[in-house]
């Protein structure tokens, strides 16, 4: 613990009924919060993974972080509940997910 309290700004643990977590926060180069290295998309997705997550299946607190895996599950639930949402409103979820596809594209064509 010695050498987390010495590298983090902030450390904790969250003690449950069969496992201790310990978390910590790193400094980094974000300007905020919501910044996020990977630009603007990536730092709102994990704000709508968090929220998705509070409200789900995946139960996060305010003060951790979502594992990859536990992100990459939600975001498949995500997406498979928007397209249930679409297709409620009369659209096509195929149409949907290939717009989707050509904007991402575009966006890492531009980026690159």
């Amino acid at each position: 613990m010695t050498i987390v309290e010495a590298v983090t700004d902030r450390w904790g643990v969250i003690l449950r009924a069969d496992s201790k977590v310990v978390w910590c926060e790193l400094a980094t180069n974000l300007r905020s919060q919501t910044d996020h290295v990977e630009g603007p998309q990536v730092a709102k997705a994990e704000a709508l993974l968090t929220v998705y997550c509070l409200g789900g299946t995946f139960k996060a607190y305010p003060h951790e972080r979502l594992s990859v895996a536990v992100a990459e599950e939600a975001v498949i639930d995500m997406i498979a509940d928007l397209l249930h949402w679409l297709r409620a409103h009369g659209r096509d979820p195929d149409e949907i997910l290939d717009r989707a596809q050509m904007h991402f594209e575009a966006e890492l064509e531009e980026a690159g």
